[in-house]
């Protein structure tokens, strides 16, 4: 099905009848990826998925850089186009940040939340990492004095495969470039004390891009919220241990 926003065909799919449940899938992954659970709360939820532009197979491309605002803001017009009530949402990673967003500008908006293995903490940055983030800019600046516009993008092509994240490194268009740019600086800590919804932290032991520590600080800060580890599994906890996950998940959401 196709969601008209802002000039952008949003696709998304539902599946089943039901107390309504939306998922949000991770960064620069597709509807597919929430498939073991989707296809678990279909039996008996109205479960919603996206695609994100930019992102999924199946929604248009960018025309300009977005951030988690817009983001989010194209998740709310979505919610108020299918009329959803009492909505239950389940975020992983990226989608995560945006659930972060939302639930804090719009309390009522969710009833239940989860947030899987989720994005929205600024990391903190070993030296090592420092060092090759100023080590880019003061080459982009040089290179920018000396270069031409040609051989200036060749070359700074080559510098971000060198120094920039494999996130930054396997994006093929300035727009989502850019539009990686701004949800990574954007740091949602001082969001998450706004939130007033019950909140379920579900998160991989071995969590290495959103590490289990930015897990604690959203437990710490979100009021009403738990924290769960699932032991042996890493930033896709929920194909990890889906068996466990399902099952505690299903648990705090409370059926149908």
């Amino acid at each position: 099905m196709i969601f008209e926003y802002n000039n952008l065909k949003v696709h998304y799919s539902i599946f089943g009848e039901g107390k309504p449940l939306l998922l949000l899938h991770g960064w620069m992954a597709c509807e597919e990826a929430m498939a073991p659970i989707y296809q678990f709360f279909q039996k008996d939820r109205k479960v919603i998925v996206l695609d994100f532009p930019g992102q999924g197979k199946k929604s248009d491309t960018l025309i300009e850089a977005w951030g988690v605002p817009e983001y989010a803001e194209m998740v709310r017009a979505l919610i108020l186009f299918l009329h959803l009530d009492k909505l239950d949402v389940i975020g992983h990673s990226f989608g995560g940040r945006v659930i972060i967003y939302l639930a804090s500008k719009y309390p009522d908006l969710f009833d239940k939340i989860v947030l899987t293995d989720a994005a929205g903490i600024k990391p903190r940055r070993s030296f090592t990492k420092q060092i090759k983030i100023y080590s880019y800019k003061f080459m982009k600046n040089i290179l920018k004095i000396f270069l031409s516009h040609e051989r200036y993008e060749v070359e700074i092509e080559k510098l971000r495969k060198k120094y920039g994240s494999s996130d930054y490194g396997s994006l093929n268009s300035n727009i989502m470039r850019e539009t990686f740019k701004k949800v990574i600086e954007l740091d949602l800590t001082e969001n998450l004390n706004k939130i007033t919804r019950p909140v379920l932290l579900m998160w991989g032991e071995n969590d290495t891009d959103t590490p289990l520590y930015m897990a604690k600080i959203m437990e710490k800060k979100i009021n009403d919220s738990g924290l769960v580890v699932l032991k042996g599994a890493g930033h896709f906890s929920y194909l990890d241990a889906t068996a466990q996950y399902l099952k505690i998940v299903d648990t705090f959401l409370g059926g149908k």
